[in-house]
C-alpha cells in the first residue's frame, strides 16, 4: 500500500553501505520509521530528502510499523542550523523531545511547533535561548500539560513577583507564598514536595505568551536578559519534569552553548 505524507525527518541510523533508516515526524500519522534504500548514495535522489531536519514529501509502501520510502522530495533543509554547534545542537535537542513524545496519530501542532523552531534557529533572528524555552513550554501545552500562569492561583494577582509551581503548574504570588509557608511551618506535611522556579513579572509574561500565542508568533516577545534568565529555566524544569526525564542531546547543548 503507497502512502504520502509530508514530515520532518527527526531520526536517522546509517545501514549497510548506503542505505538509510529514518524516523519522520509527520502531520498525518505522527511518528513514521521508514527504510530509505540506497538513500546515501551520492547519486540517489533521496540523499537530499532523508537527512536529519529535512521536512521533505514522502511516498511509503507499506504499512503497520514496515515502510520502505519509494519517493522522496525536499521541501525545507534549514541548512543555515548547520552554521553553528550551538545550533545544531538545540535542533538535535527538539528532535530528540518529538521522539521521546512521538505516537502513531496526527500531531499537526507539535511538526508545526518543531518546524517553526527549526527555521528560526536557521535564520538566527532570535536568541538560541528564547527559542529554546518558548519551544519547551509551547511542547508542554500542546502535549496536555498547559500550565496556568496568568495569575496568583489563591488571590488571582497578575503583577509582582511569583513563585512557579514546577509539578503542580500554578503560580503564586509572594504574600500569598509567604503566608502558606509560615501555615505550613506549624503543620508541616512529610509528603509535600516541590520544584519552585522564581518568576519576575516579565519572565512570568514570556510564559503566558508562549502558552497562549499564535504559533507563527511565538517567538515575537522581547524581555530583559535577567527575566530571560528566570523564564529559560522554568521552560527547562516544566517540560523535564513533566516528560519525568532528561534528554542526552539537551546536555550536549549546554556543554557547548554560550552563556
Amino acid at each position: 500500500m503507497l502512502t504520502e505524507v509530508k514530515g520532518l525527518v527527526i531520526r536517522t541510523v546509517d545501514l549497510k553501505e548506503s542505505d538509510r533508516l529514518i524516523t519522520v515526524f509527520t502531520e498525518e500519522m505522527g511518528a513514521v520509521t521508514a527504510l530509505a534504500r540506497g538513500a546515501r548514495s551520492l547519486k540517489s535522489r533521496k540523499l537530499a530528502s532523508t537527512g536529519q531536519f529535512c521536512y521533505s514529501s514522502f511516498v511509503l509502501w507499506g504499512q503497520g510499523d514496515k515502510f520502505q520510502v519509494r519517493e522522496a522530495e525536499l521541501i525545507e533543509s534549514f541548512f543555515e542550523i548547520r552554521d553553528s554547534i550551538e545550533g545544531l545542537a538545540l535542533a538535535g535537542y527538539i528532535c530528540e523531545v518529538l521522539s521521546a513524545v512521538a505516537v502513531e496519530e496526527a500531531e499537526r501542532d507539535l511538526l508545526r511547533l518543531a518546524l517553526n523552531s527549526l527555521y528560526a534557529i536557521s535564520k538566527k533572528k532570535y536568541s538560541f535561548e528564547k527559542i529554546k524555552a518558548a519551544f519547551e513550554i509551547r511542547c508542554a501545552t500542546i502535549l496536555g500539560f498547559m500550565p496556568d500562569v496568568l495569575s496568583c492561583h489563591i488571590c488571582d494577582r497578575r503583577e509582582g513577583d511569583f513563585f512557579f509551581d514546577i509539578m503542580g503548574g500554578i503560580v503564586e504570588c509572594a504574600d500569598c507564598r509567604d503566608r502558606r509557608v509560615m501555615e505550613h511551618q506549624e503543620h508541616p506535611d512529610p509528603h509535600e514536595a516541590h520544584i519552585i522556579c522564581i518568576l519576575t513579572e516579565g519572565a512570568k509574561s514570556a510564559l503566558a505568551y508562549s502558552i497562549y500565542s499564535p504559533l507563527e508568533r511565538l517567538f515575537s516577545f522581547n524581555i530583559s536578559d535577567a527575566d530571560m534568565k528566570l523564564f529559560a529555566r522554568a521552560g527547562e524544569e516544566y517540560l523535564l519534569n513533566q516528560l519525568g526525564h532528561g534528554f542526552k542531546t539537551l546536555d550536549f547543548y549546554k556543554s557547548v552553548a554560550r552563556d
